[in-house]
């Protein structure tokens, strides 16, 4: 119960932050796709992701799945970002018991998972969703 209520405070307050200065994200305006400007925002902070891999989900068809660190990181792309924001929901059924988030970027689902507890305050992912590029 306590991890689902903090997953909801880390939406709220995900969901509060501003959205000025987006263009100014690494990764924001470059010919990469979508999902490439998300690894490459999180490699220009240095927090190192993993080499991504296809992954199989039943709410998305092009996902890859790798690690932030000790965080899980699932991207899936999507065709529009209305269809981005629709798997929120399915996206926090693959974070499960786990504290994580969920959160439409642009076209680009990031989903996120602490299965280690490593990271007890959120702020890594925290910081892993306010990189991402909309």
């Amino acid at each position: 119960m306590r991890t689902l209520v903090f997953r909801l405070a880390l939406g709220l307050a995900l969901g509060a932050c501003g959205k000025s200065g987006d263009g100014d994200k690494p990764g924001a305006g470059t010919g990469a796709s979508p999902r490439d400007a998300v690894i490459d925002a999180w490699k220009a902070a240095k927090l190192g992701p993993s080499a991504m891999a296809p992954a199989t989900v039943t709410f998305a068809k092009d996902c890859q799945a790798g690690t932030v660190g000790t965080i899980e990181v699932l991207l899936c792309s999507f065709g529009s970002p209305a269809d981005a924001r629709a798997a929120e929901d399915p996206g926090l059924a693959w974070v499960g018991a786990a504290t994580g988030a969920s959160r439409a970027h642009g076209s680009v689902l990031v989903v996120l998972a602490d299965r280690k507890k490593a990271d007890p305050s959120g702020r890594t992912i925290n910081q892993l969703m306010k990189l991402a590029p909309n």
